[in-house]
């Protein structure tokens, strides 16, 4: 506990040491691992809305542009992708045919900076910020294969991608270090074995995925800014990890934000902050299966933008039990192999307050198209002549019929219940890998049940012209 403090007590002196960094009196850097949350910051007594929190200036961010690396090695952050594995990017010393080069990736990239500057030791000057990083991670990347399997059905079980990421790290960043010992060591440093590299490059590479930023450029004019709260931008643009930004932690209701100016990048508060509050980033509008994948952990705030896949099996084969004639081909190319459900969210309001309701409103057009491409055929309707009213009215009832039995399909390949499992959280004795996962799967089963409960009304609002008429005719009879 003491070291802990220390350390941070020595990042924040360390920090506040940077040539253009600010960081106001009334936050405190703290441990919170009590919330299961590691750092974090509080707020000691009140600040108003808009104030500046700190700013971090950009030649602290660590990043490409920053790195020593970037001009010792400057081609491997445009070839990496092209070395073979003596570490060669097959290019003559002096040629710059850069058309003949991959695409940059900024993730890949920032590990390749990642590992330098850890590997430098004191020589690095974010030496002291390494220190405050973390060596663990509950990211699925590192759960055994009896921890993922409480996830049950949960189709994030498949987007883990250790094997190829260990595959990336020996073949991209392992050939390149090996290479060019000479820059990556430091003189009197100790060298690394082939599986120690590995192993930093999965540890640099997860320290992004869980901290790291997208860098704007600088602040783009008025006309140019996009609507709404801006999120990750998947790899498009570079990437740093921004020292003291990366200490906040992040929910789905969120009282401060990250503001990418030319020199500087600076935390500003969006509403007041009580005096005990923690100081929250925005992640961006993350079911908890992909916080759990990318960051480490779950959030009962960003259950509203939980997702279940459907695969295409299940779907496919509750058509083929019941339509026995001839059903629409699909092509390979046009085929989905699997649809999101989810619910319309809304986004946070300017405050970071989630002030819209949660909820399942409908089934993905994209499913609709390709039951129907598939079930109408067998129905005697013609899509490429244009389906006249009746027929369409069939189709929408048919198409919720199906959903009405796949939907418990999906529901039947979990190995409980939502009962079973809301009884398991009360559980103060849960883990906390085996309770995130309960968490992702019940998220996922509580969206299903909603989807479920969607579909009577569609059945009734589509259901075939004459048993409309026989209910209304019924209904006058009782009078």
């Amino acid at each position: 506990m003491a070291d802990f403090q220390a350390k941070s007590d020595v990042f924040l002196n360390w920090f506040k040491s940077q040539s253009g960094a600010t960081y106001d009196s009334r936050l405190q850097l703290t441990d919170l691992r009590d919330r299961g949350a590691g750092r974090g910051i509080i707020a000691t007594s009140d600040i108003p809305a808009e104030t500046d929190l700190f700013t971090v200036p950009r030649k602290s961010v660590i990043s490409v542009e920053n790195s020593e690396l970037s001009k010792k090695l400057p081609r491997i952050f445009t070839g990496l992708k092209n070395l073979d594995a003596d570490g060669d990017d097959g290019m003559a010393d002096g040629d710059d045919e850069e058309e003949s080069l991959s695409m940059p990736d900024p993730w890949l990239d920032l590990i390749m900076v990642m590992v330098y500057e850890y590997l430098q030791g004191d020589n690095s000057a974010w030496k002291t910020y390494f220190e405050v990083l973390p060596n663990s991670f509950d990211t699925l990347m590192f759960w055994g294969q009896s921890e993922l399997n409480e996830l049950q059905a949960s189709a994030v079980k498949d987007k883990v991608g250790k094997e190829s990421a260990d595959e990336m790290f020996k073949t991209k960043v392992l050939p390149v270090v090996k290479a060019h010992e000479d820059v990556f060591y430091s003189a009197a440093a100790q060298k690394l074995s082939d599986e120690q590299i590995v192993e930093l490059a999965h540890r640099m590479g997860s320290i992004i995925m869980a901290y790291a930023f997208d860098l704007e450029n600088n602040e783009e004019d008025e006309d140019d800014e996009q609507e709404g709260w801006v999120q990750d931008l998947e790899g498009t643009q570079a990437m740093g990890m921004v020292p003291m930004a990366d200490m906040l932690n992040a929910d789905a209701e969120f009282n401060a934000h990250l503001n990418h100016g030319e020199d500087t990048l600076t935390m500003t508060s969006l509403r007041e902050i009580k005096a005990g509050e923690e100081v929250l980033n925005y992640y961006g509008p993350l079911p908890n299966c992909d916080l759990l994948r990318r960051y480490g952990y779950t959030s009962a705030k960003h259950s509203r933008y939980d997702v279940v896949e459907v695969p295409w099996e299940i779907i496919s084969s509750t058509i083929d039990k019941r339509f026995t004639g001839k059903k629409g081909a699909l092509d390979e190319d046009e085929l989905e192999e699997g649809f999101v459900l989810e619910r319309d969210s809304g986004e946070p309001d300017d405050t970071g307050i989630n002030t819209h309701p949660a909820k399942f409103v409908g089934f993905p057009e994209e499913l609709e198209e390709q039951v129907c491409q598939v079930i109408a055929p067998a129905m005697g309707i013609s899509l490429d002549k244009g389906p006249n009213k009746v027929q369409r009215r069939q189709l929408k009832h048919t198409f919720f019929e199906i959903m009405d039995a796949v939907v418990p399909a999906r529901l039947a390949q979990y190995g409980t219940t939502v009962e079973q499992d809301e009884q398991l959280l009360k559980n103060t004795d849960l883990e906390g890998r085996h309770r995130m996962a309960v968490t992702v799967r019940l998220g996922e089963k509580q969206l299903l049940k909603e989807a479920k409960a969607f579909i009577p009304a569609q059945l009734e609002k589509y259901k075939p012209v004459q048993e409309e008429e026989e209910g209304r005719s019924a209904k006058r009879q009782k009078r």
